[in-house]
């Protein structure tokens, strides 16, 4: 998988968009929170990338799809392959140590919270929903990397999860804005 200039100059505004909105005056942060929601929105992304015609689904609604069961993955190995990079080796056996910790937010809450944004940086960046997953995917592993006060393992398992939770659900409509080349799911 290539990732293109403009992917990784969007890393940069994705990181600071998740620390902007879930971070308080003095930038500290829910370290689970901040994964959790940067990895659903890398899966909400991907799932918009499938171009699903849905008219009466409701905003939670989990849709299962072979897209996701292939497209999800790369998402992980993505992560998985920045956090190597970084020098960070994923021991298998702490991944099922992670159910303790838990997210404040849920999928809606979270996603509300920064899809309008994300599609400003998609538009800013001329990408399109998948390569914004993919550089929300990179992000994502940035946030584990620089976070100390959790094993890596329980960030990346964080971040599985939410993925597929992401990939799977049926996202909220963007809001209204002055947001051009607005894509909607309906």
């Amino acid at each position: 998988m290539n990732i293109s200039k403009e992917q990784n100059e969007a890393v940069n505004d994705i990181v600071e968009l998740i620390a902007s909105k879930l971070g308080d005056e003095k930038r500290e942060i829910n370290i689970i929170d901040a994964i959790s929601t940067c990895a659903r929105l890398a899966g909400s992304l991907l799932f918009r990338s499938f171009d699903f015609q849905i008219k009466d689904a409701k905003p939670g609604t989990v849709m299962l799809s072979e897209n996701a069961n292939i497209k999800g993955p790369e998402l992980v190995n993505l992560t998985h392959n920045v956090l190597y990079s970084f020098g960070i080796t994923i021991d298998n056996q702490k991944m099922n140590e992670s159910s303790a910790n838990e997210t404040s937010i849920d999928f809606i809450n979270a996603i509300n919270l920064v899809q309008n944004q994300a599609l400003e940086i998609m538009n800013k960046y001329n990408l399109t929903f998948e390569q914004l997953a993919q550089s929300t995917a990179i992000a994502t592993a940035f946030i584990i990397q620089q976070s100390p006060n959790i094993e890596a393992e329980i960030g990346f398992g964080k971040a599985i999860y939410h993925y597929i939770e992401g990939s799977k659900t049926f996202p909220p409509n963007f809001i209204e804005s002055n947001i051009t080349n607005e894509v909607r799911v309906e």
